[in-house]
């Protein structure tokens, strides 16, 4: 697993919220000292914070893009510790060069000194660190088609559970293949079928979409969306190139100023 960590492009991070609600994120997958970890800006701070409660997390590379040729896609599941960077220490003095190296679009916001100091808040992240005591690795089939092929997630007790499905149908009931060939045998549970896409080799469109529901069988009974699987992943124009920056820009600032009143409460 670790390998596969070290060489994907993109992967995903995967838990049970709360609540009981599977949910998933598409991730840069980095290392630190020989160890799986993501690194988030604040712009995701509002979709994490239910990590931080979750007891287990999967960190899953089965996108076939970030897969060797004949490898099959691989899954850690295990504890994770949830910490705060607000300093950017992290991503400057550790990962930096991956990161540069596996998401072009941080090029255009920290690849000089000048940058970084523009775009200070690009350089803060929640650091996710996964436990390598309490990780089982697990083989779960590649994706090779992105947007038939997703991740099913539910609950298996005190870990997210997960499988990689083909999806068939639509509106408010989706039948699901395992492409393990194995019966999902969905008993009545929450579950999140998650995929995502992005454009080669720029990654400026990196589009992701999950539908939520109860699974019973192979079948999932939809009670949600987000996301489009439809979605141009054209070239963005430049208005909306600007409007999307100040965007990352304004919810990056208010993830870092939440994080930094709570840790000096």
């Amino acid at each position: 697993m670790f390998a596969s960590w070290r060489r994907a492009i993109t992967a995903e991070l995967c838990w049970i919220e709360p609540d009981g609600r599977p949910v998933a994120l598409a991730v840069t997958p980095l290392v630190v000292d020989g160890l799986p970890v993501v690194a988030l800006p604040y712009a995701h701070a509002p979709v994490v914070s239910g990590l931080r409660a979750a007891e287990q997390a999967a960190f899953v590379v089965s996108d076939s893009r970030s897969l060797r040729r004949d490898e099959t896609g691989r899954a850690a599941i295990g504890r994770v510790e949830v910490t705060d960077d607000t300093d950017g220490g992290l991503l400057v003095d550790e990962v930096l060069g991956q990161e540069l190296r596996k998401y072009p679009p941080s090029r255009s916001l920290v690849d000089s000194p000048l940058l970084r100091r523009e775009n200070w808040w690009w350089l803060p992240r929640i650091v996710v660190r996964l436990d390598p005591a309490t990780a089982e690795e697990v083989a779960v089939p590649r994706r090779t088609n992105p947007r038939a092929h997703r991740l099913l997630v539910r609950d298996a007790g005190d870990r997210p559970g997960i499988d990689v499905v083909e999806v068939r149908g639509g509106g408010e009931r989706l039948s699901l293949t395992g492409l393990a060939g194995e019966r999902l045998r969905g008993d009545g549970a929450g579950a999140t079928v998650f995929g995502y896409d992005y454009s080669q080799p720029d990654l400026e469109r990196w589009e992701s979409w999950s539908v939520h529901g109860t699974l019973f069988g192979d079948e999932l009974v939809v009670s949600g969306r987000e996301g489009d699987p439809e979605r141009d992943l054209g070239p963005l124009p430049l208005l909306r190139r600007l409007s999307r920056h100040r965007e990352l820009s304004r919810g990056c600032r208010r993830g870092i100023a939440a994080a930094e009143r709570a840790r000096h409460r």
